[in-house]
């Protein structure tokens, strides 16, 4: 049985959807430039809201958004740069700009007292320097690698209005929006929202091609054989069991026997008119609101997409065969027809599919790798840090955003 729920909104009933869809309310970034988890912002929103906005494409968008929301240390970075572009500006364009007895220019004077430019840089270098420079690299390192295409350009827009679809339910501006209950503070607009998701999409991909290409080919293979598996056509009914029944083994029993009454209802119903028996029965009977209407069809899943249970019973039909006992899963009892299978795709044909997907379960499943893996890059791109406090600043951030990554 598919992994997620929905609720049924014309018969009243609860139901299980069809593919698993991980919809995460307002997730973004980790630090390793950008996977080290910062402050995760919650945005708390109904369950219907939820399923009107998050349109959202399966393990892409969950990157991005989950950075867009936990990237407080790029935008602090981003927020210095723009300081230091906005300094070096004012260096640049005024006029016969005074400077002391040693050639520095002056800024400011206050009560007798000069600041130079070289202060401004120093006391933007001690508190922003090493995110920013980390930033200025990693953006130039993802520029080289990664070339920005129509399908790229086409997805970010989609987590642009993403977001901006939460903005018009909170009744504000997609600024305010970013501001209160993102955590971004200095984007003001939708295009400067737009760049930033793309820089940091273009970043993500850098390190999931970094471990895909770096990937073992006998990790890549147990991957497939673990994950990739022929996809099935079913039909199917969900019976659910009433979470609020006061006697919860009566509860379980009688959906049971509601499965069994169904079954008995087919094995009285000729092989012909089998297939148009079980959709009547499915839009009589199912509380899986995804298919119901549907005759309880769902098309081209695989092991991975539903629960072990619904998978393991669908995959020992033969096509046309239906299960004669209720299989019974986290969402109720199940009575399942098999309509088709489809043969999975060999390893070598889908082998740049599956080293994306190896590389993306990695990042997810460990929350340390992506400050690894930039570090790696970084050091790939030779790079060398010349000033001494940004260096040890530097080392020290990578083992910081290690340790909490681990610590989370």
């Amino acid at each position: 049985m598919p992994k997620n729920t929905t609720k049924k909104n014309t018969k009243g009933k609860k139901a299980a959807a069809s593919k698993k869809v991980e919809v995460k309310k307002a997730p973004v970034k980790k630090v390793e430039t950008k996977k080290v988890p910062a402050k995760k912002v919650e945005v708390k929103v109904t369950e219907k809201k939820v399923k009107e906005v998050a349109k959202v494409k399966k393990g892409k968008m969950k990157a991005v958004v989950t950075n867009v929301m936990n990237n407080t240390p790029f935008v602090i970075a981003l927020c210095a740069v723009v300081l230091l572009v906005a300094a070096l500006i004012f260096v640049l364009c005024v006029k016969r700009v005074p400077t002391t007895s040693k050639g520095e220019e002056i800024l400011a004077t206050v009560n007798g007292k000069t600041v130079t430019a070289d202060d401004l840089y120093l006391a933007l270098k001690d508190s922003y320097g090493t995110d920013t420079l980390v930033n200025l690299i990693d953006t130039y390192i993802a520029d080289k690698e990664v070339e920005v295409t129509k399908e790229n350009e086409e997805y970010v827009q989609e987590v642009v209005d993403y977001y901006k679809e939460y903005a018009e339910y909170y009744k504000v501006d997609l600024a305010t929006f970013l501001a209160s209950y993102v955590g971004l503070n200095g984007i003001t607009t939708e295009k400067e929202f737009y760049n930033y998701v793309l820089e940091d999409y273009k970043k993500t991909l850098v390190v999931t091609n970094y471990i895909a290409e770096n990937a073992k080919d006998e990790d890549l293979k147990e991957y497939y054989k673990e994950n990739y598996s022929d996809k099935l056509t079913v039909k199917h009914i969900l019976i659910e069991i009433d979470s609020e029944a006061e006697d919860k083994d009566e509860a379980k029993e009688e959906a049971y026997d509601k499965a069994m009454d169904i079954i008995e209802e087919l094995n009285d119903t000729s092989s012909k008119k089998l297939d148009k028996k079980f959709e009547e029965l499915a839009e009589d009977n199912s509380d899986d609101t995804a298919t119901y209407s549907k005759g309880g069809l769902i098309e081209d899943f695989s092991k991975k997409d539903v629960v072990e249970e619904f998978w393991n019973a669908s995959e020992k039909l033969k096509d046309g065969e239906y299960t004669t006992e209720p299989v019974k899963s986290t969402y109720g009892y199940h009575v399942i027809l098999k309509v088709g299978s489809t043969p999975v795709e060999k390893y070598k044909d889908i082998k740049n599919e599956v080293k994306t997907a190896y590389a993306e379960s990695l990042i997810s499943s460990d929350s340390t790798l992506f400050a690894k893996k930039w570090d790696e890059i970084r050091k790939q791109y030779k790079l060398s840090i010349k000033d001494d406090f940004i260096k040890e600043a530097y080392k020290k951030t990578v083992e910081e955003s290690t340790k909490k990554t681990e610590e989370n």
